[in-house]
C-alpha cells in the first residue's frame, strides 16, 4: 500500500467521524533534500492529529492487520523511504490534546523500484525530481461521487403478514398469521425503586444519506486535511509545479480535494562554478581570459 493508501484507509472511518463530529484535524509535513548524484540525501515525514484521529487511525491499522499505528505506518511509507535507518517517533501533548508522529531517514539512499518517487540525471546534469504519491484523480473521483450516476439499489420488500403451511391432521394448506418480532427488551435492576424494570433496546436505526449528502461529507473530511511539502534540489530550481520557490527550494502547501490533484515536480540546474555561470564551457572561458590576461601583463613590463 503507497502513502495515498493511508489516505484511503482512513476515508472510510473518518466518514463516521465527519458524522459524529462533523471535521477532522489531520496535517501533512514532508522534505527531502536532493543531492547532485540524484539521491535523496535526507527524508521527513510527519503526521499531526488530535487524539480521536489517531485512535481512528489505530482503529484502521487493526483494520488492515497491523498492531499498531506505527507498523501501519511503516509499512505504507515504506515504498519511499526504504526499509531501513528509519528513526519514528510519536509525541503525546496533553496540554492540546494532539499526537505528531514522526518518521525520518538520514543517510542517502535512491528511492525504492516501485516507489512513486523518481530522480533522473539528464546528460547535461539536469536532475529532475518528481513525486506523483498524491495524485490520484480516479480516487477522488470515487469519494466524490459516491452513490452518484449508479443504479439504486432497490427497497426491501415488505416483511410477510402471512404463510401458508400444511396441516397434517387435516391433510390440507392452510393460511397462518405471523405475528411480527416483538421489540427488543432487557430488564435491569433499578436501585432507586428496588425492583426490575424492563426498558426497550430497539437498535437504532443506521442513518440514511443520498449522494448529494455523501459528497458533501465526503469534502468535509478532506477540507481538515493539509499537506506541505518541502523539496531541497543540488541547483536552481528552473522548473517546477510548486507554489513558492527560492533558488534551490521548493514549497507546495495544498489541502482538501487539492490533495489528489496535485504532482510533485521540479527541475533544476547544476551549481554555479563560478558566480555568475551556470555552465563548464563559461567557467573555462573565464579561466583561460585570465591566463591571457596574466601573459599579457608579463609581455608589457
Amino acid at each position: 500500500m503507497k502513502k495515498s493508501g493511508i489516505l484511503t484507509a482512513l476515508a472510510g472511518i473518518l466518514m463516521f467521524f465527519v458524522l459524529l463530529c462533523g471535521c477532522v484535524n489531520l496535517g501533512m509535513t514532508e522534505k527531502y533534500s536532493v543531492d547532485s548524484n540524484a539521491q535523496i540525501s535526507h527524508a521527513e515525514y510527519d503526521l499531526a492529529m488530535d487524539c480521536s484521529t489517531y485512535n481512528l487511525l489505530a482503529l484502521s491499522a487493526r483494520q488492515e492487520g497491523y498492531n499498531t499505528v506505527k507498523d501501519a505506518i511503516e509499512a505504507n511509507l515504506s515504498r519511499n523511504m526504504g526499509n531501513g535507518n528509519i528513526a519514528y517517533a510519536e509525541v503525546w501533548d496533553p496540554q492540546t490534546n494532539r499526537v505528531t508522529i514522526s518518521l525520518s531517514r538520514s543517510d542517502t539512499y535512491s528511492p525504492p523500484p516501485d516507489s512513486r518517487i523518481s530522480i533522473q540525471e539528464d546528460d547535461d546534469d539536469t536532475v529532475t525530481f518528481q513525486d506523483t504519491t498524491f495524485y490520484s484523480p480516479g480516487l477522488l473521483q470515487a469519494f466524490t461521487s459516491a452513490g452518484a450516476g449508479m443504479n439504486p439499489v432497490p427497497p426491501p420488500p415488505p416483511a410477510p403478514t402471512s404463510e401458508t403451511i400444511w396441516n397434517a391432521s387435516t391433510g390440507s394448506y392452510q393460511v397462518v398469521t405471523i405475528t411480527p418480532t416483538p421489540v427488543p427488551t432487557k430488564w435491569i435492576w433499578d436501585s432507586s425503586r428496588r425492583q426490575y424494570t424492563e426498558i426497550d433496546i430497539t437498535p437504532a436505526p443506521v442513518p440514511q444519506f443520498n449522494a448529494s449528502e455523501e459528497q458533501e461529507m465526503v469534502r468535509t473530511m478532506l477540507s481538515g486535511i493539509t499537506v506541505d511539502y518541502y523539496l531541497e534540489m543540488p541547483g536552481k530550481i528552473v522548473n517546477t509545479t510548486a507554489t513558492t520557490v527560492n533558488g534551490n527550494k521548493a514549497e507546495w502547501h495544498f489541502s482538501g480535494e487539492d490533495i489528489f490533484n496535485t504532482t510533485i515536480y521540479a527541475e533544476s540546474q547544476p551549481p554555479s562554478l563560478v558566480p555568475g555561470f551556470t555552465s563548464l564551457p563559461a567557467a573555462a572561458g573565464c579561466a583561460l581570459g585570465a591566463l591571457f590576461l596574466a601573459y599579457w601583463r608579463k609581455r608589457s613590463r
